[in-house]
């Protein structure tokens, strides 16, 4: 959890209600905004206020589970009100240390673009295999190829690759995965891309460089798809 106690817990000379209830709802405040960017990985951006863009998101979400607990806390007055007001102290209060520190930001920039490129991939992956599972069919067995469309056995990147032309992608490919599976995700790329190519007479795809990592092996997967 982020037991980091930076958080403005909005307690001012005369107010109703006790100290320590108001540090429960902060660490509360602290712990969501914990699960939801671990869990949903979403990251503050620091760059923006805290109504707008993935900001506003992560707030709305963090004051509609943090409602849930407005019977806990019955008193005190105007609850979502002051919810409201301590999830936003808990965003400025970060934005305070990012500004002391600038490479946080550049860290969580990283981060989105790498799963938003993800997002897109697995996306892309999925239409591929509803457009051609007949004639993938005939080349793989059929058994288990939705499972392996899942976002917990994507291949992660290690490099940021915004420069693709002079910086390959750095792919970290799970060892677990067989080659046949290997060849399935290759396969559906390459229909992607030749799709691509036919409306938009695209070229080559970014270029990139695997290394294999370690990874549990998923006892899900049909073992087709496992060494």
């Amino acid at each position: 959890m982020d037991n980091n106690n930076t958080d403005n817990i909005d307690f001012v000379e005369g107010d109703p209600i006790p100290y320590s209830r108001l540090n429960v709802l902060s660490q509360y405040i602290r712990d969501m905004y914990f699960e939801i960017t671990n869990e949903g990985e979403l990251q503050y951006d620091f760059t923006l206020p805290a109504q707008q863009g993935v900001n506003k998101v992560i707030l709305h979400k963090m004051r509609i589970a943090l409602l849930g607990y407005r019977e806990e806390f019955a008193e005190v007055p105007n609850f979502a009100q002051r919810l409201r007001r301590m999830c936003t102290d808990h965003f400025r209060n970060k934005q305070a240390i990012f500004r002391r520190d600038p490479a946080v930001q550049a860290n969580i920039n990283c981060r989105h673009r790498r799963r938003s490129r993800k997002e897109k991939k697995l996306a892309r992956r999925r239409r591929m295999l509803a457009h051609h599972r007949t004639s993938l069919e005939e080349e793989f067995p059929a058994i288990g190829m939705n499972v392996l469309l899942s976002n917990k056995y994507m291949s992660d990147e290690e490099s940021d690759g915004e420069d693709p032309l002079t910086r390959p992608i750095s792919v970290l490919r799970p060892s677990y995965r067989s080659d046949n599976a290997n060849r399935f995700l290759e396969k559906l790329d390459q229909l992607h891309v030749a799709s691509v190519r036919v409306r938009r007479h695209q070229g080559n795809k970014m270029p990139r460089s695997v290394t294999l990592v370690e990874r549990p092996v998923p006892e899900e997967l049909p073992r087709w798809m496992k060494q």
